[in-house]
């Protein structure tokens, strides 16, 4: 790349090469070498009337030439004097965007979308491209990170499998015309595109025409030939493009291995092998980009790179939130595996499932977390946007819809800034922020305010999350509040234990801060209460300074500045209803080891003044945003179950306000001398016919042992399950149960594990079960037994959960409602106190 740019005519001038570029010869004792690897680093000097813009490659040539171009825009000349030099701490510093969306939209396919102009209209707009990847570029992002299930039948003619193409002839030309120019454009800028797939995924007609399902949990002949071919003709076709993906999600973990080394790598190569026969030469090995999510990993990198030694890894950070600057224990540990284990190690800052769906900025919150990334090892940054499932829009309820990269500004440009250099002086950061906020919304003094309030709002969500959440994945919508079983029995909605243990500092779960307080143990780190606290102060003075900003607010972005402060508004009600409701459960918590119903009743004013708080929280909302989360399916838990109904702060004041009705009825039943236990009954049962081979059938019932092969007396269960048609198996139980169902029901299993030396335990696939009833079964030795649920269909059934000890305790119909329970004989646990709120 060279390019000569004159100044005042006949005395300056500019000279733009990489450095080994016979055009800067003549200044080649001015000025230095480049160290090895050092991609993307430039140097800018003046050498009398020359000035020089000089990169170790055509990337360091565009970011030194765009670094003096600021310059001579702000000086209104070319610099009198000039010698600095510059170059990129990360090394991928990439933005993703997802073809997918966050509902089914044909033939059942989950995370698989045909590129197509009615599913994603935003794929065909190349003017919204271009301004998108010069946005990029400006901000020095080098990567573009495309996310779908199975992209290839929507970029590519196979004419080896013709019976899988999805998408109609004149369609897919389109799509492959479309996808060449946006990743010339992308490369011209300096753009390293990667596409994504996800494992075993085939194309829905191939799948069809094959007799086989769209998503293999297991590799076979036909789908590695399958999956080979597609890799090989992606390559072939598109050679600046990558590839990265997900080995897992259908397919079983523990075949990652043998996926990668025989059908992912060998198509690569086969690709490779194309490019090299049409160009005449051989071509080197492009990274191939592997997350380290949903598979064996550290089975997947000794297997691959005797193959192909260009490996890059991807994991995720803080999960599917943001929680903490840095990471420790389990997390960290992962991290510094995937380091030594890849040639560079990539941090996925995904989701954001505890943002959603406001206004979020704060720069030193995002440069301490980059600084972090250095410390580790990490070499590259995935950014997702704030708002994955809607892009290019926000949930904003405007019109016209706002445009993310308008809206959310300050969310792409830190996470650049910082990915390229975090370790910069902090008061001149400071400055440079005030300036970005001073540029875009009219005076210095208004900025000022409106980067303190998105510094104060900037903590809350990441700080409070595990304290007091279930999760840092998609399960869980923090803005959508949390129900009072969710935060006194977190156990029962099956908590990432990463939350606490990995993603965020040292500190204490609502249950250990009882446990402590009650038997004056000494705390230790962050606390719920303390946080919680925290959290809606700093808001409350977020809202101050964003509404002290006013004055200075131009009128033409006035309508985006009262939308920042509604934001606020939003956030700090938000953050008050969980330090009410927090404070609330800690009492409850507490009357669960003293009984005391004093507990109880200075427990209720408060959980009353968080559901005020949420009503706030819902008004303020109630125009201003479409919904809370992008999710819309079955996939997001918690508060509720997931879908369009569920899915705005309307839909869950009234779960809140029927939530302090039942304290408030439980209260006055406990205070009028009543027992505290909800009343309990056997649950209904449904018919079924066990299928010879595999289990037999038993009453749930004290006596009657667990396994079919081994002595485990029922010394309890709860009074729902009890004398229930159950079917007990082996201690190592292998074959699948196969039975049938009388009518559509849910089939309870128990899950336990034993000290037992003829048990091997198995868990519940997470996504598909949930927690009814806590120790519902107790035994004379091991753990007590849990009851999950799960729901299944009329007719033939199976259940096949793999080696190892577990017990269907019974069907029962598919609308019975379970309500919490536990059996505490022989457990010395504390009672269950969810029926304080539950009906």
């Amino acid at each position: 790349m060279q390019e000569a740019v004159k100044g005042v005519p006949g005395k300056e001038l500019s000279l733009l090469a990489t450095r080994l570029d016979p055009l800067l010869k003549e200044y080649d004792k001015q000025i230095p070498d480049f160290w090895p690897d050092a991609k993307e680093a430039f140097l800018l000097r003046r050498v009398g009337n020359t000035v020089l813009a000089t990169g170790y490659d055509a990337s360091g040539v565009l970011y030194g030439a765009m670094e003096l171009a600021e310059r001579v825009r702000a000086a209104h000349a070319l610099p009198a004097a000039l010698d600095y030099e510059d170059h990129p701490q990360l090394k991928i510093r990439g933005a993703a965007l997802g073809l997918q969306k966050p509902e089914i939209t044909y033939d059942g396919a989950e995370y698989d979308y045909r590129y197509m102009p009615d599913e994603f209209p935003w794929f065909y707009d190349k003017a919204a491209w271009t301004k998108y990847l010069d946005t990029l570029v400006a901000e020095r992002y080098n990567a573009l990170f495309l996310w779908s299930g199975h992209p290839f039948t929507s970029l590519l003619k196979l004419p080896k499998y013709p019976e899988a193409q999805e998408v109609p002839t004149e369609q897919l030309e389109k799509n492959m015309e479309m996808f060449r120019w946006l990743t010339a454009e992308a490369d011209r800028r300096g753009i390293w595109v990667l596409q994504g797939f996800y494992n075993i995924h085939l194309s829905h007609t191939f799948a069809k025409a094959h007799g086989v399902p769209m998503h293999l949990s297991a590799p076979t002949e036909l789908s590695a030939e399958y999956t080979r071919y597609c890799v090989s003709e992606f390559i072939r076709e598109y050679p600046n493009v990558g590839i990265f993906m997900t080995l897992g999600e259908a397919m079983g973990p523990h075949y990652g291995p043998e996926w990668m080394v025989k059908a992912i790598i060998p198509g690569v190569k086969d690709g490779l092998a194309e490019q090299a026969k049409a160009v005449g030469h051989a071509v080197e090995e492009p990274p191939i980009v592997v997350r380290a999510h949903a598979t064996d990993i550290f089975d997947v990198l000794p297997a691959s790179k005797p193959l192909y030694s260009n490996i890059d890894t991807m994991f995720k950070w803080n999960g599917e939130s943001l929680t903490w600057t840095n990471v420790r224990g389990p997390v960290k540990e992962e991290f510094q595996k995937l380091v030594a284990g890849s040639n560079i190690e990539i941090a996925n800052v995904h989701l954001l499932s505890n943002l959603e769906p406001f206004r979020w900025g704060d720069p030193d919150f995002v440069r301490q977390t980059l600084s972090n990334f250095v410390r580790i090892g990490i070499g590259g940054l995935h950014l997702y946007p704030l708002r994955y499932w809607d892009w290019p829009y926000t949930a904003d309820n405007t019109t016209p819809r706002l445009m993310q990269m308008d809206r959310d500004w300050i969310w792409y440009q830190a996470w650049a800034r910082y990915a390229w250099n975090p370790e910069r002086d902090a008061a001149k950061e400071h400055a440079y922020w005030v300036g970005q906020f001073a540029e875009r919304f009219g005076t210095t003094e208004a900025a000022e305010h409106l980067l303190a309030a998105y510094e104060l709002s900037g903590v809350c969500a990441p700080k409070l999350l595990p304290r007091a959440g279930i999760t840092e994945g998609n399960r869980e919508v923090l803005s959508l509040g949390m129900t009072m079983p969710q935060l006194i029995d977190a156990a029962r909605f099956n908590p990432a234990e990463t939350l606490w243990t990995g993603d965020a500092p040292d500190g204490e779960r609502l249950d250990e801060y009882v446990a402590n307080e009650v038997n004056h143990t000494k705390h230790h780190g962050e606390t719920p209460l303390g946080v919680a606290a925290e959290v809606a102060a700093s808001s409350a003075k977020a809202v101050a300074e964003a509404e002290a900003a006013g004055p200075g607010i131009s009128a033409s972005v006035r309508p985006e500045d009262d939308r920042i402060v509604n934001d606020m508004r939003a956030i700090a009600a938000l953050m008050a209803y969980y330090n009410h409701k927090t404070q609330a459960a800690e009492l409850v918590m507490r009357y669960g080891y003293d009984h005391d119903p004093a507990e109880l009743q200075k427990a209720e004013p408060l959980l009353a003044a968080s559901v005020d708080d949420f009503a706030r929280l819902a008004e303020l909302t109630e125009t201003a945003y479409r919904n809370a989360a992008g999710m819309q399916t079955s996939q997001r838990q918690i508060p509720v179950r997931g879908g369009p109904t569920t899915n705005h702060w309307r839909d869950l004041l009234p779960v809140y306000r029927a939530e302090l009705a039942t304290f408030q009825k439980r209260l006055a039943t406990l205070e009028s001398g009543q027992p505290a236990e909800g009343a309990t009954a056997r649950l209904p049962q449904v018919a079924f016919t066990l299928e010879p081979g595999a289990g037999e059938t038993f009453s749930v019932k004290v006596g009657e042992k667990l396994y079919s092969d081994a002595a485990t007396p029922i010394v309890s269960a709860a009074p729902e399950i009890d004398g229930l048609t159950g079917i007990r198996v082996s201690a190592k139980q292998e074959k699948p149960l196969e039975f049938t169902l009388e009518k559509p029901a849910q089939i309870l299993v128990g899950f336990f594990k034993s000290s037992s030396n003829k048990a091997i335990n198995v868990s519940p696939a997470t996504e598909q079960w949930n927690i009814v009833l806590p120790n519902a079964i107790t035994t004379a030795k091991g753990l007590p037994v849990t009851v999950w649920a799960k729901p299944l269909a009329a007719g033939r059934n199976d259940l096949d959960l793999g080696k190892g000890a577990y017990v269907v305790v019974g069907f029962i119909p598919e609308d019975a409602h379970v309500t919490p329970h536990v059996n505490f004989a022989g457990t010395g646990g504390l009672p269950n106190l969810d029926w304080l709120f539950e009906d």
